[in-house]
């Protein structure tokens, strides 16, 4: 069976061990950007509460005021269109009927996406009718409400998410008071055997002889060498691992009972403790009517909320409970950071080719005054330095929009695809299969995008992973700046948040440094290796 040009190159591709590996890198990146929120969120997929079954998550991927970027939104549709499409290619054998289907559902994704992004969407955890009722009835209370007056007007799932959020953090709070005891141990531990070096040197400076002294393992048994409460106290004093937002609310409490042993009878203080109080006390008890909960497969929080938690536990912790420097999940941004960097990849490029591949087609294909023009045009705009005009558009329009930056690497960096079809164009329009066609009678738009393109462009597969690297490398430069859209999860963002905390916290700069390094070397790998596979020469 005669093989295509497709499977050939595929073929080959597979020979490259690094490039082949790579692309599963790649896959796997893939992977987490698109199916983010089932990795980290504070959704749990599944839940049952007092024997009814719902699903957070699912009700929340297109709620905008959760997802208060337009670019989740739309991967969060993606979600979904992933399976069909592979669906479409494996069932589906005509190649026209597959074509067709294939076009019609991203036109449906687009379609859906601008739909969402435009309506305005309610909060599943909102009733209008019970707000107009609460409203209503609010008009006759006096004071401050109590805690069973709004639970009157709660929606199923605005209790649920009170709840799920009252749980998320005391998951937390015991995940980061065993971190806090296993600290200590680490403490005292260190510091008994300071003391015992100790102890061993003074010997030492007294005479002993260097044969006569114990080792350290035995003056720690012995204990030559009492440690104080006060030093050990000072060895393993830490901050406070109970998150900030209980911690308040706890601190709250102390607060109004000091007010009420001050002044009893001041009613709004007791009106304020009483539904503190009342408020702990149903969570405590509701919580366990929750039967059943499947949380996201990595992290359960969501990378625009509030994490909680000090800055200063960081020095504390390990790398995947780790907070930003605005105190929200690191691990669960880093996550959703590989989105941005695969859009700001896949577009810029994609802007790039339909502005080039014309302009060098026709340059190539006709030559002449136009090719002349063009050529002098590539030129000028070669010379501009890409990065500093960024920075320029970016400061005139003041607007730090991650689709303005793709949209400014997309205008810029269409010269050198454009230089190559050209030289492509240039090469083969005097070919005898061209000749041929214009005997046919073939028009020109038909020799150039039907016969002669399909023809040049498969050695400019090469140059596409190289031009990926660039545009992401771009966007992390500009929002390693300060440039990035604000609130975003770029890794470049991520680094710049590092950078403002470095040295004292520099741990926050390599986790996305590592993951955009590891991105870009894989992207470069399978560049090189589709570059031996499309080459004949490497055969």
């Amino acid at each position: 069976m005669n093989k295509t040009y497709a499977q050939v190159v595929f073929e080959n591709f597979r020979k490259h061990r690094l490039g082949f590996a790579s692309l599963f890198v790649i896959l796997i990146f893939c992977f987490i950007g698109i199916y983010a929120p089932l990795l980290a969120s504070s959704k749990p997929l599944v839940v049952n509460y007092d024997g009814i079954w719902y699903f957070p998550l699912f009700r929340y991927l297109f709620f905008t005021g959760f997802y208060t970027k337009p670019l989740d939104i739309f991967f969060n549709l993606f979600m979904f269109t992933v399976p069909l499409l592979i669906l479409i290619y494996f069932i589906v054998m005509p190649k026209k009927i597959r074509s067709v289907l294939m076009g019609s559902v991203l036109i449906l994704q687009l379609i859906l996406f601008t739909w969402i992004i435009t309506s305005r969407s309610m909060d599943p955890a909102q009733d209008p009718k019970l707000n107009y009722m609460r409203m209503e009835a609010s008009k006759n209370q006096k004071g401050i409400h109590s805690f069973e007056f709004d639970l009157k007007y709660m929606t199923p799932y605005k209790k649920l998410n009170l709840l799920l959020n009252y749980l998320q953090l005391k998951d937390q709070n015991e995940r980061l008071s065993d971190i806090s005891e296993e600290y200590k141990l680490k403490a005292i531990h260190s510091l008994v055997e300071m003391a015992a070096r100790d102890e061993r040197a003074l010997l030492l400076s007294q005479g002993v002889l260097l044969q006569d002294l114990p080792n350290i393992e035995e003056l720690k048994k012995q204990g030559w060498r009492k440690i104080s409460a006060d030093e050990l106290k000072a060895k393993t004093q830490i901050p406070t691992l109970w998150n900030i937002n209980l911690e308040n609310q706890h601190q709250q409490i102390i607060r109004l009972k000091e007010e009420l042993t001050q002044n009893p009878k001041n009613l709004i203080t007791q009106a304020s403790l009483k539904y503190i109080e009342d408020k702990d006390k149903w969570l405590t008890g509701e919580s366990a009517k929750i039967r059943f909960r499947v949380m996201p497969l990595v992290r359960d929080f969501h990378f625009e909320e509030d994490a909680g938690g000090e800055q200063s536990l960081n020095q504390y912790l390990p790398w995947w409970e780790l907070s930003r420097t605005n105190r929200k999940d690191l691990v669960a941004a880093l996550i959703f950071g590989v989105r941005v960097s695969l859009v700001v990849g896949i577009l810029a490029v994609g802007l790039s080719l339909i502005i080039s591949v014309p302009i060098g087609a026709f340059a190539g294909y006709y030559g002449g005054t136009f090719d002349i023009i063009v050529s002098r045009l590539l030129e000028v705009l070669e010379a501009m330095p890409t990065f500093f005009m960024l920075l320029m558009i970016i400061a005139i329009t003041q607007s730090k929009s991650i689709f303005l930056v793709i949209a400014m690497i997309g205008l810029f960096g269409w010269t050198g695809f454009s230089r190559y079809i050209r030289g492509e164009f240039f090469k083969q329009r005097n070919l005898p299969y061209v000749e041929s066609c214009h005997a046919l009678g073939f028009s020109d738009a038909h020799i150039m995008f039907s016969q002669i393109l399909p023809n040049a462009i498969p050695p400019l597969l090469t140059l596409l992973p190289f031009a990926m690297m660039g545009a992401i490398t771009s966007e992390a430069g500009l929002s390693f700046l300060g440039l990035g859209e604000e609130g975003s999860a770029s890794w470049g963002v991520l680094m710049d948040e590092g950078r403002s905390a470095f040295p004292a916290e520099s741990y926050l700069l390599w986790p996305p440094a590592i993951l955009l390094t590891i991105l870009l070397v894989a992207i470069a790998l399978v560049g090189d290796g589709l570059r031996d596979a499309i080459d004949p020469k490497m055969r």
